[in-house]
């Protein structure tokens, strides 16, 4: 994909906030794009801000936030050594009334959006990527992924940076209160796969 030219992460960043490619623009407070270490080696890509995202302005705050900054210490890292962002950077509902079930992204949101996904990967430039649920994967690996099958297994994009997938952390947080036994056993998933991809990411890269 032939990408506009931004001389700087600023630029897009404005340019974004303007964005109204599709529908979801009509029920955002703000375009919400990715927040962390603009020169990470491991960038994390999620599915879409949060309503506490929309207000805040910055991806994975709130409870589910919270509970991402415990998993990334457990893993040995925090928000400040990598870089965080979504497949598509405006929050809305099904209902279209704040505070309603989110509306999943749609494959029309996501290649509205891939434009900031793909600039915020040339201007981070990491080594690793490590999407956040299956939506993400399909979009950053293959449309026909399938996380039960192929999570944890990696694979080198065209630009050679190495993607793997894990569950949503939002989901483990929903388990909890259903079964807790699946609860922990994904959460223990999520924090191995998290260190896997740090260690990746900070290995030396081949000569």
């Amino acid at each position: 994909m032939q990408l506009p030219f931004y001389s700087s992460f600023d630029e897009v960043r404005a340019e974004a906030a303007m964005c109204r490619a599709c529908g979801r623009a009509d029920q955002r407070q703000q375009v919400v794009m990715g927040a962390g270490d603009p020169d990470a080696d491991l960038m994390l890509i999620a599915e879409y801000p949060s309503q506490t995202d929309d207000s805040t302005g910055q991806p994975y705050t709130g409870p589910a936030g919270e509970y991402l900054d415990e998993l990334l210490a457990f893993a040995g890292t925090d928000r400040s050594s990598i870089y965080i962002t979504n497949v598509v950077r405006c929050y809305a509902t099904e209902s279209g009334r704040r505070g309603d079930r989110i509306k999943p992204s749609t494959r029309t949101e996501q290649h509205a959006c891939s434009t900031w996904t793909s600039l915020e990967i040339q201007f981070v430039r990491p080594r690793v990527i490590l999407a956040l649920g299956a939506p993400p994967a399909r979009v950053l690996i293959d449309e026909s992924f399938e996380l039960t099958d192929q999570r944890g297994t990696w694979m080198t994009r065209p630009d050679g940076v190495e993607v793997t997938a894990t569950f949503q952390p939002a989901y483990a947080m929903r388990m909890k209160s259903h079964d807790p036994d699946r609860a922990r056993e994904i959460e223990s998933h999520l924090i191995n796969d998290i260190r896997a991809a740090v260690a990746r990411s900070n290995a030396t890269p081949p000569e």
